[in-house]
């Protein structure tokens, strides 16, 4: 039986969208939650899925996004895992409020909303305009705890996370968590030291649009004294690492993939693996396995005899970056032969239009200084400056392989 598909434009994780997605689930619709924009493309008008359920779309593995569907009956499976999890650690789940930070057109934006319902807990939506204004913020948290006096939980990715540990109201809002979910990223060292420090109870997690979200969670005490992953692996999930070391996923809550010529697939292998993006590894701990995500495959390459690792490096920079308040607009890394490493890479770099070669001079200066900590094959070859804008993206667009 073919099902018509809803349409949900979504800014975020406005009130409005939350209300219309419950109106069509009720309704036993198939909705699609996109973010609008210009380059939107409609699906087909109709699939070949009896249950209602949710269309999402997914950054999918070498630069290739897909469009995910998951029935409610996954939607309900990952909020039920997460609640076993939450449950371990002595929390009720009737008992939580959940703060969305994330948008709804994101699986990790999502599930908080659908989470709220399957445990019968409080929600609220937290827009990116509130988030940063951390005053208001706080002082609205203040209020809604001495209201309803439960468990506050919230999900963030790094750049949210980094951007709260450096404002003092941000840093109070963060304390007020017991449990903060932290994906979307690899969390850095330096993340992770000064949250501990300051007793902020993370819960560094794993997960994917096409596995309905977290499969693996570290468990805030964990953080605190010192582990570094993602946690272990919850209940109604299978984890392994492949001859390739990449993770791969089994459980009856992987999603469906809706290709391009509106034909509903599995994305699992015939054995029933689902096989991520990730290179990952499994650690035992006090004779408990957990799961340490290392890096993205797509974008990885070697040099000198190691894995370099891009995204681990852009965020690095960024997080560099936005400490010294240096005006860079944007940056790409790009790779390129080396008859010595085999690889190496440069970092080519877009400054803000208002900036003379006297201060980008300082700006270059500041950032080698910061490489020359890393490890050699994680130094990049070359800093490169352009002013052009659209020959910057033009990069990016005809050889994103290279360019990163």
């Amino acid at each position: 039986m073919r099902n018509k598909i809803y349409y949900i434009p979504v800014e975020n994780n406005e009130i409005l969208s939350s209300n219309l997605i419950w109106r069509y689930i009720k309704e036993r619709k198939i909705i699609f939650v996109y973010k609008k924009s210009n380059d939107f493309k409609r699906l087909a008008n109709t699939i070949d899925i009896d249950e209602p359920g949710i269309i999402l779309k997914s950054s999918g593995s070498i630069h290739k996004s897909k469009y995910c569907i998951h029935p409610i009956s996954n939607l309900n499976k990952s909020a039920e895992s997460t609640g076993i999890w939450l449950n371990e650690q002595g929390l009720n789940l009737n008992d939580c409020f959940i703060f969305n930070t994330l948008p709804l057109n994101h699986i990790s934006g999502f599930m908080p909303l659908w989470r709220s319902k399957v445990w019968k807990s409080k929600y609220i939506n937290i827009s990116p305009n509130l988030i940063k204004r951390t005053k208001d913020l706080i002082d609205l948290s203040i209020m809604l705890n001495n209201i309803h006096k439960r468990t506050l939980i919230t999900s963030l990715v790094p750049t949210q996370l980094y951007r709260l540990l450096r404002d003092k109201d941000g840093l109070e809002w963060l304390k007020m968590f017991d449990v903060i979910w932290v994906g979307g990223g690899k969390l850095s060292d330096n993340l992770s030291e000064i949250s501990q420090r300051k007793k902020i109870k993370l819960a560094p997690c794993y997960g994917a649009t096409e596995t309905a979200a977290m499969v693996s969670s570290l468990k805030p005490y964990e953080f605190l004294n010192g582990y570094k992953n993602n946690g272990r692996i919850l209940k109604d999930i299978k984890l392994k690492i492949n001859k390739e070391g990449i993770i791969e996923v089994k459980s009856e809550r992987i999603g469906y993939e809706l290709n391009s010529l509106s034909e509903v697939k599995n994305f699992t292998e015939k054995n029933g693996w689902w096989k991520s993006g990730d290179y990952g590894k499994l650690i035992t701990i006090n004779k408990h396995q957990y799961l340490k995500v290392i890096g993205r495959k797509d974008n990885a390459f070697e040099s000198g005899g190691e894995i370099v690792f891009p995204d681990l490096i852009k965020s690095r920079i960024n997080e560099f970056i936005y400490d010294k308040q240096i005006p860079i607009e944007d940056l790409i890394i790009s790779k390129i032969e080396d008859q010595i490493w085999g690889n190496r890479f440069e970092i080519i770099i877009i400054f803000n239009n208002n900036i003379n070669q006297k201060e980008i001079s300082k700006y270059i200066n500041l950032l080698d200084k910061l490489s020359k900590n890393w490890p050699n094959h994680e130094r990049p070859k070359n800093w490169r400056i352009t002013k052009d804008k659209s020959k910057f993206k033009s990069l990016i667009k005809n050889n994103w392989k290279n360019y990163i």
